[in-house]
This record gives C-alpha cells, sequence and structure tokens, in this order.
C-alpha cells in the first residue's frame, strides 16, 4: 500500500451509536470507514472491501468477534484485526491476541487509545509488507545467482566440450578398428578356436573402451544437469577425480604436468557436488590459461586442525597476478590485463559458492610468479 494512500478500515459492532461516533472520528482522522452491524455483514464487507484493518466488537449476533478474527485471518492473513472488549471479556480479548489480533481495546471506546491501537496496528501491517518484499527480494536474488551459476556452469562447458570430444575420439576410434577387422574375417568364412580366442581378448577390449566412454559422458552430463541446489557429503578425492577427467585431455594438449597430493583418509565435507566441482573446474580453467606455453598444475588438499577445516589448493606455475589486482580478483566483472584471469566472473561465482557453503577462497602470488588459490571448507562430523 502507498503510505499517502488513506487507510480502509471496516469497522462492525452491532451498537448503531458506536458505529456512528467511532466511524465520524475515523473519518476526521482521514480514514475511509465502512461498517457493519453483525460479523456475518462485516466478513462479507471484509471480502469485498479488502481493508488494512478491521475493528470488530467481540460479542455480537449472529457471528461473534473471535469467529470474524478467525475467518479473517484465515482468508487475509496480512489484514490486522482490533477488537473490541469489556473488562469482563479479558479471556476472551488474550484468546484473539492468541489468534494474531493486532491489539485489543476496551469499553467504553477512548479515543486516544482507539488511536494508539490503530498506529500500532499500521506500523505491524507495514513491518509485515517489509518482510514480505524482503522476503521477494532475497527469492529475485537467490535466482540471480542460480541464473549466474548456470551461465557460468555453460561457459565451462563450452571448453569442456572439445576436450571431451577429443578424450572419447580415441577409444572409439579403436572400437572402429577392431570391429572392422572382425567383420572383415567373418566374411571370410569360418573361424579357427585360435580366431575365437582372439576375438574375445578384442570384445573385452570394445567393452572396456565403450565403459570408459560411457563414464567420461556420464560425468559430463551429471555435471550440466541444471538441478535445485542438494546439500551432501562429499569426498574430496572423488570431486577432484571427476574435475581432473573432464580436463585432462586439455591438461595433454597444453602440455601441463599434473601433480596430486592427496593424503588417504581425508575427512569428508558436505555440500552441493556440482556447485564444488564448478568452483574447481573454474580454478582449474584459470591455471590452464595462465600457462599457454606449457608448466605445471599441482592440486594439494590436508586439513588445517586449528580452523578444523579441509583446504584444496589449485596451483599453477603461471605468470602469476599483478599485486595491484589481488585484492579486486574476486569483484564481479573485474578484469585484468593479464590473460587467463580476465572476465572475473568465474572467480566472482566462486567465491559466492564457497562463502554459501561456510568455507572461503583466497589467492596469492608464490614463488616465481606462480599462483595459488586455497579453497576451504568446515569438515563434516557425521
Amino acid at each position: 500500500m502507498d503510505s499517502a494512500s488513506p487507510w480502509t478500515i471496516v469497522l462492525i459492532d452491532d451498537e448503531n451509536d458506536i458505529r456512528e461516533v467511532v466511524g465520524i472520528t475515523l473519518e476526521d482522522a482521514g480514514y475511509i470507514v465502512h461498517t457493519a452491524s453483525d460479523g456475518r455483514a462485516g466478513l462479507q464487507l471484509v471480502r469485498e472491501k479488502a481493508p488494512e484493518i478491521v475493528v470488530t466488537d467481540i460479542r455480537m449476533p449472529v457471528m461473534d468477534g473471535i469467529a470474524v478474527l478467525e475467518a479473517v485471518k484465515k482468508e487475509m492473513p496480512d489484514t490486522e484485526v482490533i477488537i473490541i472488549t469489556a473488562f469482563a471479556d479479558m479471556d476472551l480479548a488474550i484468546r484473539a491476541l492468541q489468534l494474531d489480533a493486532s491489539d485489543f481495546v476496551t469499553k467504553p471506546l477512548n479515543n486516544d487509545a482507539l488511536h494508539l491501537a490503530l498506529k500500532r496496528a499500521i506500523q505491524r501491517y507495514d513491518s509485515r509488507r517489509q518482510l514480505k518484499d524482503y522476503a521477494k527480494l532475497l527469492e529475485r536474488e537467490m535466482e540471480d545467482q542460480a541464473r549466474i551459476l548456470h551461465q557460468d556452469k555453460m561457459i565451462s562447458l563450452g571448453r569442456l566440450a572439445a576436450s571431451v570430444v577429443h578424450e572419447i575420439n580415441n577409444p572409439l576410434s579403436g572400437i572402429l578398428n577392431y570391429v572392422r577387422l572382425m567383420k572383415r574375417t567373418l566374411e571370410k568364412g569360418r573361424m579357427g578356436s585360435d580366431t575365437i580366442e582372439k576375438y574375445s581378448r578384442y570384445l573385452e577390449i570394445v567393452d572396456r573402451e565403450i565403459s570408459r566412454c560411457a563414464y567420461i559422458t556420464g560425468n559430463l552430463l551429471a555435471y550440466t544437469r541444471k538441478s535445485p541446489p542438494s546439500f551432501e557429503t562429499i569426498s574430496i578425492e572423488e570431486l577432484i577425480d571427476r574435475c581432473v577427467l573432464l580436463c585432462s585431455h586439455k591438461l595433454t594438449l597444453q602440455k601441463i604436468e599434473l601433480y596430486k597430493k592427496i593424503p588417504k583418509d581425508l575427512p569428508w565435507v558436505r555440500g552441493d557436488f556440482n556447485q564444488l566441482q564448478q568452483c574447481v573446474l573454474n580454478l582449474i580453467f584459470n591455471a590452464i590459461d595462465a600457462m599457454a606455453g606449457g608448466g605445471r598444475l599441482q592440486l594439494t588438499t590436508g586439513v588445517d586442525p586449528a580452523t578444523n577445516t579441509l583446504f584444496l589448493d589449485v596451483a599453477d606455475t603461471g605468470a602469476g597476478i599483478d599485486k595491484a589486482d589481488l585484492p579486486r580478483i574476486f569483484e564481479p566483472f573485474y578484469s585484468t590485463k593479464q590473460e587467463g584471469y580476465g572476465v572475473g566472473l568465474g572467480l566472482s561465482t566462486v567465491k559466492e559458492v564457497m562463502q554459501r557453503h561456510g568455507g572461503d577462497v583466497r589467492v596469492e602470488n608464490a614463488a616465481k610468479g606462480a599462483t595459488r588459490f586455497r579453497l576451504t571448507l568446515p569438515v563434516h562430523h557425521s
């Protein structure tokens, strides 16, 4: 409701004098007032006029104030209800408050008390509306974040596609050669026992290579699937293995050596596997871009007992990041002159995802210009 617009009130009371006097008083105060003589007629008026505030007597024929309150709150929960009661009806007044009435005033009605109750009702109505607006804003922000995550994933997918195609092309070529060889042999006639044994070995190779292709494409499909966030216990070692599988051919093409230092029996973490995989892939892609002429990519994991967190370091041997850019590297859309860290979208996404998981990401330049990113996540205790 626009704060400059007059507030609408439905006044329900079976006493005509009260309706007239209170109605005039409220209209003089700037309210739009509609009146009814019983609860049933008042409830119908509420449905027609959709007021912000209902002021109702508690004891009325046909339908009492408690029944009106319950019906209004069921149909229009944002509408504020003020109960008019006598001192003898205090138990009913308390019952009304338990049913989410905004306030109550006692007979004989006092103008100051009524206006104070209306002021409280208006504040309550405004607060409720502001909370709803804030909730909608949060929902929109979550939708925006989900859209950014998906867009970032599609960017990563474009970079993965060529690598995955090359990765499955080799086994498919081998499978094709074996199938053609067996087909030519079959066309020549009957097979001897040694040929059958040889074909058995060929089929084992074909089966193994097809399984390998299925595993690679299955991981790619799992990564691209758009699914709602789902927190679960996660093995960091498995997370790293899946990321490396998707990037291995690209690393080979750019002559980048991969080193993994992963201790046994690492504790589990809790999070959304897909989102965390996206974070690690982002950092690996940045490292690959930073080593256009080849280099070394090292993935190191461990536990920091002081903070009870698990860390994953992604270190490259590229040219590093300019010191002036380091404080701003995680800002959305911040770009640097150095190729490989140019867009900034992926890094800001990594930061947001890690913080939503209760963790963080940091960056530092190591010796000889190398760059190291560190992801941290709380250790999950089952």
